[in-house]
């Protein structure tokens, strides 16, 4: 089987899981709660150590804002939450894919150089781009039972649009070279993408365990 064959097939199935966890209140529950802890995820102060780095005024002015969009998108999925009449759920750490990121084979340190600038930066490139990848399928899959928190989820990827050229332009800025930033972004794409693997397959693992799903007819070797 081909690479885009695999992928396809793993985005049926990711479709699928979407899909049946979405049909319930509390697996609505879950997925809101952990949008809302990756939009909360800088518990280490990433974009204020980034504005304190970054000293040409208009792009810190591009910092500021991408924090405070990643803060407006944590209170628009609370907002969700609370009208659903949903209490937010404490997701476990293996379903949290910043944290994961950050505990992975290039741990978060303090940011002080341009070099760190540009590994941050290519870090939330590849976070970003996996939001505008991710986004319009949860939203399709809520479509069918919440049209509103659906729209939310297609405003938040307009925006994550916006920040992956936030990144671009900001990591290329700092780094050596294109080569440079190039290089960075692979890297960086490869620890999501083990990071993403990680959390869906447990996202799929504890839901299953908590009667939210049963994949048992589309998983191999179920």
């Amino acid at each position: 089987m081909g690479d885009d064959a695999r992928s396809g097939a793993a985005g049926s199935v990711g479709d699928t899981f979407l899909a049946r966890l979405l049909s319930s209140p509390e697996g609505r529950r879950r997925m809101l709660s952990i949008s809302v802890d990756a939009e909360e995820g800088d518990e280490a102060g990433v974009f204020d150590q980034l504005a304190r780095c970054v000293e040409d005024p208009g792009l810190r002015r591009v910092v500021l804002r991408h924090r405070d969009d990643e803060r407006r998108h944590a209170a628009m999925f609370r907002e969700c939450l609370a009208r659903l009449g949903l209490d937010k759920e404490e997701i476990p750490s293996e379903l949290r894919i910043i944290r994961e990121i950050a505990s992975g084979p290039a741990p978060a340190r303090r940011i002080e150089t341009a070099d760190d600038i540009v590994r941050t930066y290519a870090t939330l490139l590849a976070i970003e781009e996996r939001g505008v990848e991710r986004f319009p399928r949860i939203a399709e899959a809520f479509r069918p039972h919440d049209p509103e928190t659906a729209e939310v989820y297609l405003r938040v990827a307009r925006d994550e649009r916006g920040h992956v050229r936030y990144c671009n332009r900001i990591g290329r800025h700092y780094a050596r070279d294109d080569a440079a930033w190039d290089d960075a972004v692979a890297a960086a794409r490869a620890a999501e993408e083990a990071a993403f693997i990680r959390t869906g397959v447990a996202a799929v693992a504890r839901a299953t365990e908590a009667g939210l799903v049963d994949m048992g007819d589309v998983l191999p070797g179920s």
